[in-house]
């Protein structure tokens, strides 16, 4: 962490407010190129408001020692500008849905073969570097602080559906979902793991965008993690079949399936 007041400063990262991280952005000339996930952005428009609440933001980040008479500290900016200049970034979104208007947004981002993460709640915005070599390494580090352990859902094999199925078995009568999974097919077990799933305490989106020559690509897909505290983790990933309809892939998480997952999504991008 880059520490703050009379603390040594070190390169790791710095933690501030949700306002003065867009103050920051807007003060480093970087507003509109921070990914969309993180949503920052100046609140006030008008400038009666506007001039009074910017200097509120300098304020505090003077106290904290990351603005200074020459400018803002060094190991910020470039944090914030690797980030807002990524070639690469995963966002993800976090939503425990038993608990309302709650999200937790991340974006890791790589440039010149470094990783940064931010992370925000509605409040505070964390930014850190990762030490990691590659995006697997990269994502597993970040769930693992930011969504934590669970085991793996016992599902006995992997199950496909396209997305059209997948649809209609969420339209189905709540009671019957596990009934509608078992004709096509699916054992009794993972029927009833995969119908929670439908419905599960967290649930993670992870989406990809790429920026080349200054056009940013976004997938139209997502790779989602969905746990549940009786069945625990599933990890769900999108394909295009030779049908070009879309694919949905269920399997208990690991790693291994992770990395396969991630690799899919950035390949969608190659083949647009």
């Amino acid at each position: 962490m880059i520490a703050t007041n009379d603390e040594q400063a070190t390169t790791d990262g710095f933690e501030i407010s949700v306002d003065e991280g867009a103050y920051l952005v807007e003060h480093l000339d970087l507003s509109g190129r921070l990914p969309e996930v993180l949503a920052l952005y100046i609140p006030m428009t008008g400038p009666d408001l506007a001039e009074p609440w910017k200097q509120l933001q300098r304020d505090r980040l003077t106290e904290r020692g990351l603005l200074t008479a020459n400018g803002t500290l060094p190991e910020v900016a470039s944090l914030v500008r690797t980030i807002a200049h990524a070639e690469e970034t995963l966002a993800i979104r976090i939503i425990p849905l038993h608990e309302p208007n709650t999200m937790l947004r991340v974006a890791i981002a790589t440039r010149f073969g470094q990783y940064v993460v931010a992370s925000r709640t509605c409040h505070m915005l964390l930014v850190q570097r990762v030490p990691a070599a590659d995006w697997l390494a990269a994502t597993t580090a970040v769930l693992a602080v930011n969504l934590g352990a669970l085991e793996p859902a016992p599902l006995s094999d992997l199950i496909h559906l396209t997305a059209a199925e997948a649809a209609r078995i969420a339209d189905t009568a709540p009671g019957h979902a596990t009934d509608r999974l078992i004709e096509h097919g699916l054992t009794p077990h993972d029927a009833a793991i995969l119908n929670a799933s439908s419905k599960p305490d967290v649930v993670t989106e992870i989406t990809a965008l790429r920026r080349v020559d200054d056009v940013t690509r976004r997938t139209k897909t997502a790779v989602s993690l969905l746990d549940t505290e009786n069945h625990g983790r599933v990890l769900a990933w999108p394909r295009v079949g030779i049908d070009r309809q879309t694919h949905l892939t269920y399997a208990p998480m690991s790693n291994q399936r992770l990395d396969g997952a991630l690799r899919a999504l950035w390949a969608s991008l190659d083949d647009r």
